[in-house]
């Protein structure tokens, strides 16, 4: 049995994508009895992006300065960051991530041939040619070094839930067994993000059969979010994710070196 509940996918307003104070955040964690929080707000590179230039750095330790010691004695909050990662903006994360300090840095992929990874882009595009394009984000993502974790693997299934069958049919199985490869021989931690079980797709990011080969593997290194924007998500199907992992480990983070 797991003997702390954690969080390590939450936004405040620190995301352009959410409304909600830390301090709120951090109030919710308690009340429902979550142990260990990690904020990962989002940072953005692509100009195109509707969140580009909104994150500030100094604002955002402010705020975790502050609500770590007014919540000392009840909750451990890490400080984190979610980085959208597009391999042709790598130079400019590196140089930005060098003199940030974080407990931790999750990796993402959010964007494919520039497009950002939505219906819209599954109306244009085969199924073979997004997961193709995506893995290699994805792979380059891990080779950088720049990541402690690599962020809800498996995005586009929350878009082509409806062609599972059809993943046999392309190189999909092949490319994901490298990409937990490289993931398990870089001691990159792999993420459980619980957003998809509030999704259409209802399932975790990745899917049960995708743990379940990465823990065949050898992997151990796993990270467990629910991908929060709100108080109302926060926790939301962790439960359930630590309850199917059983007697996994759990990575806990501290400051990266």
């Amino acid at each position: 049995m797991f003997h702390n509940l954690i969080d390590y996918h939450i936004h405040s307003n620190h995301s352009s994508d959410s409304n909600t104070p830390i301090i709120d955040m951090c109030r919710r964690a308690r009340k429902i009895n979550i142990e260990e929080i990690g904020f990962s707000e989002h940072i953005d590179f692509d100009p195109q992006d509707w969140g580009y230039g909104y994150f500030d750095y100094e604002r955002y330790t402010s705020d975790i300065d502050r609500v770590r010691e007014r919540f000392s004695d009840s909750l451990i909050i890490r400080k984190g960051i979610e980085v959208d990662y597009q391999h042709r903006f790598e130079n400019d994360i590196r140089d930005w991530l060098n003199d940030k300090e974080f407990d931790f840095v999750i990796g993402s992929v959010h964007y494919l041939d520039q497009q950002y990874i939505s219906d819209k882009l599954v109306a244009q595009k085969s199924l073979q040619e997004i997961y193709d394009l995506y893995f290699v984000e994805v792979k380059h993502s891990i080779t950088s070094g720049l990541f402690d974790i690599v962020g809800h693997l498996d995005l586009p299934l929350r878009y082509t839930y409806s062609y599972r069958e059809t993943l046999n049919q392309i190189n999909y199985w092949e490319n994901m067994l490298e990409t937990l490869n490289m993931i398990f021989d870089t001691d990159t931690c792999l993420e459980i993000n619980t957003k998809g079980l509030r999704e259409q797709c209802r399932s975790t990011y990745p899917n049960q059969d995708v743990l379940e080969t990465y823990f065949e593997q050898g992997g151990q290194l796993i990270s467990v979010g629910s991908d929060a924007h709100s108080t109302q998500e926060m926790g939301a199907g962790i439960k359930e994710a630590l309850t199917a992992l059983s007697q996994k480990r759990i990575s806990l983070f501290h400051p990266r070196k």
